[in-house]
């Protein structure tokens, strides 16, 4: 019944353009009439391209070469956006509509494709378990061989027999165990995966004709889909140009504007009926391939389809119920082996063989015992590093609680952490003390980063020959790089509200912020506060230019974070910072300043000489 409309579609297109064939003609004979002719065939093309538009195959067509790249077919430029929807359908077809014939030549092809993928999984899994089970087999054989072959070589003379009797018994039980396993994996070699595996060379092959059968029949379709667009647009094109030709006749003749002549628009209506003659006979091949399509080689494709399915699910389920009874006797080999070892136990005389033990220990030999020495490759400083790297933990960006936390099993006499000690310490032996400008003259980076990653991994050694910039700058990195300052947050408004608020601070108020601090916070101030001691002696001063003044404005931002994120509040605070870490240093040391200098200037060292302008610039 879908044929037939399409039959009765094509004769009403037959019949059409045996309209416009007469129209043509009559064009001819009659030019006295011209004007009514030309509006006349201008209204007859219209109607054509709506029916065309509307019309049940072109829908079907359109839909097709939309869904065309999962079947193989080409979609036309511009013809996927035209396509429409189903519920556009004529009304009157009973039959599947085409491009829906197609979507389900997909799904097919999915669940075909799907089936033969799982089919292969099952015959591989098998294979898997088949090379398990003999792997198994050989290495339990061969276990229960090489076991077998040392218990011989043991010298009998505890005369222990009734256990080596039974544990002979065990090793041949396992050797009867790995006969079960071989067995089982040959059976499922021979009857479960040749089988599987002849029958997925077959679907595959079978499965492989049929879509490059569907992806040929496809293209044929879409090539002469293609060819029908062409048809129609040079049809239409000469059309077209007929009809501009004949519209000048009837325009009076001036000295820009000629009139073609009748002989040219005679000879162009005759080869625009030619054209719309072939262009018929491109539509009634069309509709005739998508007739064969539809009736022959699509039914044709989709049987073979269905006949792999077949075979597939009956492949399937004939293979698994063969896989069940293999199961089956390979668990009544175990069973078989189970019952045996009942009677293992009942062959060792307990009694006897202590009276054999007792006798034989008697006998040994004293005892050798081999030297014990420390063969480790690392020692528990470099773990404890290497670990702390491995999972994350720097000790360049921690806190001081985590820091403490790691060391505190290795070394739990230290009140700081050991990194400190180990830098301030390199800090003083290699002559820091006697440098100028220590702690303010920067390091060689590469060396930095060297002794970085030293430290890093746990290796807090600094050799000779090292440059004492180079722990002082990385004792002012690990400082400013720690999660929290060594006075936190909390305290920071007070602490510049002291500054702010006269040119002295009370001993008072210094204790009652040191007391709320953590007693790690406590320590590493007053270390750092000791080692600034030592530096601004005045035999050292001489030499490095460093009062404590200078080292608390170096120290500062290790003290003292601003909690804002205000840049002109931070840049405003500095110089309270920089002095409440001035009068700390100096309180913490006993020396406290008679009157203190103004905020963002170093004092004076005691010998009476000045800092030059450039360092002053570097620690600012």
């Amino acid at each position: 019944e879908g044929m037939s409309t399409s039959a009765h579609e094509i004769g009403k297109d037959r019949g059409e353009f045996k309209g416009d064939k007469e129209e043509l003609q009559k064009l001819r004979q009659r030019n006295e009439f011209l004007e009514d002719l030309v509006k006349k065939l201008r209204q007859e093309i219209s109607g054509l391209k709506r029916k065309s538009d509307h019309s049940p195959s072109q829908r079907a067509e359109a839909k097709w070469h939309k869904t065309g790249p999962k079947t193989g077919l080409e979609v036309p430029s511009g013809q996927a956006s035209t396509a429409a929807s189903p519920t556009q359908q004529s009304p009157t077809a009973r039959t599947q509509p085409f491009a829906d014939l197609v979507y389900q030549w997909n799904v097919v092809r999915g669940q075909i494709d799907t089936g033969m993928r799982m089919t292969r999984r099952a015959f591989r899994f098998m294979e898997r378990l088949s090379n398990l089970h003999k792997k198994f087999a050989g290495d339990l054989e061969k276990a229960a061989r090489e076991e077998k072959h040392k218990a011989s070589a043991i010298k009998p003379g505890d005369r222990m027999m009734s256990c080596r009797g039974a544990f002979y018994m065990v090793l041949n039980q396992c050797s009867q165990m790995a006969t079960v396993h071989l067995q089982f994996a040959d059976n499922i070699n021979n009857t479960v995966i040749m089988p599987w595996t002849k029958f997925y060379e077959i679907g595959s092959s079978i499965s492989e004709s049929t879509s490059v059968a569907e992806k040929t029949h496809s293209k044929s379709l879409s090539t002469m889909f293609q060819n029908l667009r062409r048809s129609e647009k040079e049809t239409q094109h000469l059309i077209d140009d007929l009809l501009k030709q004949a519209a000048k006749m009837n325009r009076p003749e001036t000295l820009f504007h000629k009139r073609p002549k009748k002989e040219n628009i005679e000879r162009l209506q005759k080869k625009t009926i030619e054209c719309m003659g072939k262009h018929k006979s491109v539509c009634e091949s069309v509709s005739k391939q998508q007739k064969a399509y539809l009736e022959t080689q699509m039914p044709n494709v989709l049987t073979q389809m269905q006949s792999i399915e077949e075979m597939r699910v009956t492949s399937f389920r004939k293979q698994i119920l063969t896989y069940g009874k293999i199961i089956e006797n390979f668990s009544d080999g175990y069973i078989k082996a189970a019952k045996d070892i009942e009677s293992l136990g009942k062959v060792i005389h307990k009694d006897e063989d202590i009276v054999n033990f007792v006798s034989n220990c008697a006998r040994n030999k004293e005892l050798q015992l081999p030297d014990v020495q420390n063969k480790l490759t690392k020692t528990p400083e470099e773990l404890a590093g290497d670990v702390a790297t491995l999972s994350g933990k720097d000790v360049f960006n921690s806190s001081l609680n985590e820091i403490m936390e790691s060391q505190k099993k290795m070394h739990p006499e230290l009140k700081v952490p050991r990194i400190i000690i180990a830098l301030t310490d390199a800090v003083e032996r290699l002559g820091g003390y006697k440098v100028e400008g220590i702690f303010r003259v920067p390091a060689s980076v590469k060396d930095l980063e060297q002794l970085k990653e030293l430290m890093r991994k746990g290796d807090y050694k600094v050799n000779e020959g090292t440059s004492p910039h180079v722990p002082a700058c990385l004792l002012k990195d690990f400082l400013r790089k720690l999660r929290d300052s060594l006075i936190p947050d909390a305290h920071y408004e007070k602490c510049v509200d002291l500054s702010k608020a006269g040119n002295t601070i009370e001993a008072k108020a210094f204790e009652g912020i040191l007391s709320s601090l953590p007693s790690v916070n406590r320590a590493v101030i007053q270390h750092l506060v000791s080692m600034s001691t030592q530096i601004a002696e005045p035999e050292n001063l001489k030499i490095n230019k460093m009062t404590i003044s200078n080292l608390a404005m170096v120290f500062s931002p290790s003290l003292l974070r601003n909690p804002s994120t205000d840049p002109l509040q931070m840049i405003q605070n500095i110089k309270h910072e920089v002095r409440f870490v001035d009068l700390l240093f100096h309180h913490l040391a006993g020396k406290p300043l008679a009157t203190a200098p103004a905020a963002g200037t170093a004092n004076i060292p005691a010998d009476g000489s000045t800092v030059p302008k450039r360092h002053s610039a570097v620690m600012l």
